[in-house]
């Protein structure tokens, strides 16, 4: 249950601002946790294993497999990233075209290659919308009791 307990409250907190200069900070606090609501857990679902699969050797053996060479495969890439990088940011009219060629590209990329590729298994997600964690600083005078 402590884990439990745990994972909720950082999941709950996981967006807080930190407000915390460079630096080692010391801390020494008692504090109760007041933890109340509904956790909702969702069923497991099984998807296209987008998040798995590696980039780097995955453009490696695409590379090797089409007959590019290494140089000019780097080359262009490298060139891809640098106007990426310098045009992405200002979205002309030649930008928006050739992102919808790369739109439809990523689609094709979805639809006839990963959606076959086989699911896998991924933890359905915890909802802690109706869950509510409160900080009760200990009080000095409860610390000297226990």
């Amino acid at each position: 249950m402590e884990s439990t307990l745990k994972a909720l409250i950082a999941k709950v907190w996981k967006d807080e601002d930190l407000d915390l200069e460079p630096g080692s900070h010391y801390l020494d606090e008692v504090v109760t946790i007041h933890v109340s609501g509904v956790v909702t857990k969702q069923s497991d679902t099984m998807v296209a294993p987008t998040a798995s699969i590696p980039l780097i050797p995955t453009l490696a053996l695409f590379w090797e497999k089409s007959g590019i060479a290494q140089d000019h495969a780097l080359r262009m890439l490298r060139e891809a990233i640098s106007e990426a990088m310098t045009n992405g940011k200002n979205m002309d009219q030649q930008i928006e075209a050739r992102m919808k060629d790369v739109e439809s590209a990523i689609q094709a990329v979805k639809d006839d290659l990963i959606s076959k590729l086989p699911k896998q298994r991924r933890s359905g997600s915890v909802v802690t919308k109706k869950l509510s964690v409160e900080v009760v600083p200990v009080m000095d005078e409860m610390l000297a009791v226990a």
